[in-house]
């Protein structure tokens, strides 16, 4: 039998080469019949900003998402916590069915995490991929309707896509807050998540 243990935790830790190479395995020749993480946030009676799942998000930055409620589900496990956690299984899929706007945003996060650990496997260690990073989650990306956003979006352009870039702006910037500390326990390179460094999550990339 293929170990699915601790090999798909969030951080890696406690892994051995044996666990690395099982959940390789598993998704390699598991993929045609076990399905993608989709998000367990669809069909929340929430918001919605261009297609864009608005949820409450534990996060310093500023931005158009709300704060948790104290105790609340969101305070537990959040869309960027969703995202980390299923990366290393979501990103071995060429296809990903969309099955609500909370898929969206996993989508999206998925591909801000590719790309985050494409530029920081090129840096020189933690403080250098902190510097890069956290300016790369700031700068201008395109967002829903603008001409170099990855989806189409088919509604009126509006305030509601201003809104939601900046939303998708504060994920970045929480998600890069988040994952620095996983890619970099105690300060050195996490080779449980580098090995992805060079993947591709539906042969696309932000």
């Amino acid at each position: 039998p293929i170990c699915r243990g601790s090999c798909i935790s969030s951080t890696g830790s406690g892994s051995s080469s044996h666990h690395s190479y099982c959940r390789d395995l598993y998704a390699s020749h598991s993929a045609i019949i076990m399905p993608p993480c989709h998000s367990r946030h669809n069909g929340a009676d929430a918001p919605s900003l261009c297609g864009y799942l608005l949820l409450p998000l534990k996060t310093r930055y500023r931005g158009p998402a709300p704060a948790p409620v104290p105790g609340g589900e969101d305070e537990v496990l959040d869309l960027v916590d969703e995202a980390i956690r299923s990366f290393r299984w979501n990103i071995h899929f060429k296809n990903f069915e969309v099955e609500g706007d909370g898929d969206r945003v996993l989508i999206y996060l998925t591909l801000w995490i590719q790309l985050c650990l494409s530029r920081a496997s090129q840096t020189s260690g933690f403080e250098d991929a902190q510097r890069q990073l956290e300016a790369l989650a700031v700068s201008e990306m395109p967002g829903p309707g603008e001409s170099g956003f990855l989806f189409a979006f088919d509604g009126p352009l509006g305030q509601d896509c201003q809104t939601a870039k900046a939303y998708l702006k504060q994920l970045r910037q929480e998600t890069v807050c988040r994952l620095l500390a996983i890619l970099y326990p105690s300060g050195q390179p996490n080779k449980w998540w580098f090995q992805y460094s060079k993947k591709k999550f539906m042969n696309i990339s932000l």
